[in-house]
């Protein structure tokens, strides 16, 4: 029982000097994902309730954060514009409607942006409704309402199929599909793609590199994986195609939410997996 008493409490020790000096100096930006905000839908894995995205909207003005556009990302990236001093950017997946019902009050009521990574052939128009075994999604007058000042679109695919299991034929079809259909709709989007599934081909390097030769082809100048972490500035020495974001997902209280905001999620996690 000892040998595992002394190295939780070094690790915890560890953690808490590093959440109370470490974080405010750590630099970097952190991009969260969400997928579902509900007011009326048990939270889970992809479901936030609107409370929970209440308390966070809250805290994170609270605390002097600026929310960002992919926009702004852009401009800093490659025209050197400066980001506020806190800037935090606010992503979501897929384009699920509550998007539109629950979350775009919530962005009116604290002034927060936000960006929807939009799966193209999910948009719901007259000639494509009806819900998906993935949810409801946003019809396109919503859509269009919502990034008249709230939001920015970014790209994720046409029917949210996972690059991973598609050929790069596929995968490039399934690329000029997904641009064609946002623009044959009106919707702007920002040229950023969002891997669906996360599925960015660690562990094929050839297909990755093939990829970001894809993207690039059809001006997509940055793309968003997974990883738990914040982008480390400057963030002009990353790799472009593989910038990372924070997952939020149902289960985190405000404290966790805390720890994903500097950074510190993934020690919070493994603690939690040594506790067990």
């Amino acid at each position: 029982m000892v040998y595992l008493i002394i190295p939780v409490a070094i690790l915890v020790v560890a953690f808490i000097l590093m959440y109370l000096y470490a974080g405010p100096f750590y630099k970097g930006l952190p991009v969260l994902v969400y997928h579902k905000i509900s007011s009326t839908k048990k939270p889970d894995f992809l479901t936030v309730s609107a409370s929970c995205m209440r308390e966070q909207l809250e805290y994170i003005t609270k605390k002097g954060y600026t929310t960002i556009f992919l926009s702004d990302m852009i401009d800093h990236l490659e025209k050197g514009t400066p980001l506020p001093s806190k800037a935090i950017m606010i992503t979501l997946d897929d384009g699920f409607r509550d998007n539109y019902t629950d979350l775009y009050p919530l962005l009116k009521e604290f002034n927060c942006k936000a960006n929807i990574f939009i799966v193209a052939g999910f948009v719901q128009t007259p000639d494509n409704l009806g819900p998906r075994a993935e949810g409801e999604f946003m019809l396109v007058e919503e859509a269009k309402e919502l990034c008249s000042e709230r939001v920015q679109y970014g790209l994720h695919t046409m029917y949210h199929k996972s690059y991973h299991h598609m050929t790069l034929e596929e995968i490039d079809e399934d690329m000029r599909l997904s641009k064609e259909r946002l623009d044959y709709l009106g919707i702007p989007y920002q040229p950023v793609f969002a891997y669906s599934f996360a599925a960015h081909m660690s562990h094929e390097p050839v297909k990755q590199k093939a990829v970001f030769g894809i993207l690039k082809k059809y001006g997509v100048r940055y793309a968003f994986k997974v990883g738990d972490r914040l982008n480390k500035f400057p963030m002009q020495g990353m790799n472009p195609y593989l910038l990372n974001r924070l997952t939020v997902t149902g289960s985190y209280d405000l404290f966790k939410f805390k720890m994903a905001t500097i950074g510190f999620i993934r020690i919070v996690k493994r603690f939690e997996r040594i506790m067990k």
